[in-house]
């Protein structure tokens, strides 16, 4: 997995091009902070959630479903709070624990990973 700052390095040589038109120029150093902003702030749920993952063994192949259901819950933790956040992450829980690719038991382990990552209890 790359880190933030090779992450952000890569968005940052893609948008450096001679082909900027004049409003787009003016604009990229707006968007390179923005995703820096968000990268180094989204990147270390990422690598927690992978320690989690590997605690509990599941098959690496199976990361990528989880980084999704991450990503959602992120979102969740960023825009909402409380009891409306409780509610959007158990929404996506139940949606993500029907998914007939995560296994067995992924229903305990998704509640686990919204309580330790983003302090979500879903009941």
């Amino acid at each position: 997995m790359r880190t933030a700052a090779k992450r952000i390095a890569k968005y940052n040589a893609r948008m450096i091009s001679s082909q900027l038109d004049p409003v787009r120029a003016a604009l990229v150093a707006q968007q390179q902070a923005n995703y820096a902003s968000y990268t180094t702030d989204f990147v270390p749920f990422q690598q927690d959630l992978r320690v989690l993952l590997n605690g509990y063994g599941v098959d690496p192949s199976q990361f990528i479903w989880y980084e999704a259901y991450v990503g959602e819950l992120y979102h969740v933790h960023k825009t909402t709070a409380g009891a409306s956040a409780v509610i959007a992450a158990t929404a996506i829980a139940g949606r993500w624990a029907h998914a007939s690719r995560l296994g067995i038991g992924v229903a305990a382990r998704l509640k686990a990973i919204a309580l330790s990552l983003f302090n979500i209890a879903i009941p």
